[in-house]
């Protein structure tokens, strides 16, 4: 689950591992497409570089490429009937520097590049505490303040919330 407070509202995505939604300020609720829970699953993986021979049915060295200050190693994974995703590795640190995924779309594929930076450890784990994302329709940043491991979430936080009720027939 990922809560952003805005000043107009809360912007929440929830996904449990087989279904999920999405709140926007002054937006109607709405159920994640296939699209949204590819994303989500990868997104929600904090040893996503460790899994991912259990993600990917194949995967391809691809080449060399600088990022930023950074030589990276560039990674394809594959899986049957979804488009290809891009990992680029950071050749010193092992850590994931890059990752380019796509959606589907009826104007073709969409890419999601999301840039990590900041890697800080966290029960054990190095996780990245800053996040830089662009999509076609924009860009945005996320830098965590702080993290835990293992905090307990209540279940009810993942249910989606009934729609807000309408104004009574016939009042203004």
């Amino acid at each position: 689950m990922t809560v952003t407070h805005w000043p107009n509202g809360d912007s929440i995505t929830a996904f449990d591992g087989k279904s999920g939604w999405i709140a926007f300020p002054g937006r109607p609720l709405r159920a994640m497409n296939a699209a949204d829970m590819d994303a989500s699953r990868m997104d929600s993986d904090l040893h996503f570089p460790l899994d991912l021979a259990k993600i990917f049915a194949e995967l391809r060295l691809e080449r060399p490429a600088k990022i930023g200050d950074k030589d990276t190693l560039a990674v394809s994974g594959q899986r049957p009937g979804q488009p290809p995703v891009e990992m680029y590795f950071d050749v010193q640190s092992g850590l994931l520097v890059r990752i380019v995924r796509y959606a589907e779309s009826p104007l073709g594929r969409n890419p999601t590049q999301i840039d990590y930076s900041d890697y800080r450890d966290v029960g054990g784990v190095k996780m990245p505490f800053l996040w830089t994302s662009a999509t076609p329709t924009g860009r945005f940043t996320i830098q965590i303040e702080s993290a835990q491991s293992n905090t307990p979430i209540p279940d009810d936080r993942f249910r989606k919330p009934a729609a807000p009720a309408g104004p009574a027939p016939g009042s203004q």
